[in-house]
């Protein structure tokens, strides 16, 4: 057989583990992963390429029922994604209730006719019975092509989903080189890995009102690459909750995006971090631009 290459879209509710298979899938961190649902604003690209395949995966925002404009958006996103895929990865975890966001996903799932795969995440957590139930439950409103119990985060069957993804590719041309791994461009990935941290040690209300924009990237020697970030809040009240007492806050979410910055670029990182107040930034053209939402 010749070369394979397609598309896969990785869909979901909120939280369910989307952007941990991309970045198992990858083995490579190239989208932010936090505990809080709506971590992941847009569509993500990886590519894996393999001796005779090349799978782009897009890691896409929750699927919820959404209230203001950027939870349109990216929703919208999510739903754009499957007009040009091969697959479809549809991920629920054990156990999950078939409630509004799941039944309205299966009735898009209807219309989409690519192979569409179950994929029953985190039951390293959970029972084999546990995840059997959930899947047939599901095929009450729609039939997937395959179901698979996986667990991202552990690697539980993920070899085994390559496998069988790659077996259901199209033959095609490679589209990106071999060394290609994401669409990211440098100055937003350096802005979430600062806004996972934030969603990491935040809690309540502020992570979601946040939204942090890179300004600067300079190589300022061979080894050390300087960033500069703004971070941009809805409210002057939620300052003090960001920088933290005597600035501690603000520091280690600091320290935190450099470590990871400096694991993927392999070199050491300078990373410079401002505050600003802008009130509704999530109704604002300007902001939604830098989150790649408009």
């Amino acid at each position: 057989m010749g070369f394979k290459c397609g598309f896969v879209s990785i869909i979901g509710r909120p939280n369910v583990g989307k952007s941990t298979l991309l970045n198992r899938i990858l083995d490579e961190k190239v989208t932010i992963v936090s505990s809080k649902p709506n971590t992941t604003r847009t569509n993500i690209k990886g590519v894996k390429t393999g001796e005779n395949y090349q799978l782009i995966l897009i890691d896409t925002p929750g699927i919820h029922i959404a209230k203001d404009k950027i939870n349109r958006l990216m929703v919208q996103n999510a739903l754009d994604s499957l007009e040009m895929v091969d697959i479809v990865y549809f991920m629920v975890e054990p156990g999950e209730f078939i409630g509004k966001e799941i039944k309205f996903i299966l009735e898009v799932l209807k219309k989409y006719e690519g192979k569409k795969y179950l994929l029953i995440n985190k039951v390293d957590k959970s029972t084999k019975t546990k995840a059997i139930n959930t899947a047939n439950e599901i095929f009450k409103y729609l039939e997937f092509d395959y179901v698979l119990p996986i667990s991202a985060l552990k690697g539980i069957n993920i070899d085994k989903l390559i496998d069988l993804t790659v077996k259901d590719l199209p033959e095609n041309y490679k589209i990106f080189d071999n060394d290609y791994i994401t669409d990211i461009p440098e100055k937003f990935l350096i802005a979430e890995f600062v806004r996972e941290q934030i969603f990491r040690l935040l809690k309540e209300e502020v992570p979601y009102d946040t939204v942090v924009e890179c300004e600067m990237v300079e190589d300022r020697s061979e080894n050390l690459l300087y960033t500069a970030c703004s971070i941009i809040i809805s409210r002057e009240s939620q300052k003090p909750i960001l920088l933290g007492k005597r600035g501690r806050t603000i520091k280690e979410i600091g320290k935190r995006a450099r470590e990871n910055l400096e694991k993927f670029f392999g070199v050491k990182v300078y990373l410079d971090l401002w505050v600003k107040v802008v009130n509704n930034w999530q109704e604002k053209d300007e902001y939604l631009k830098i989150q790649r939402l408009l």
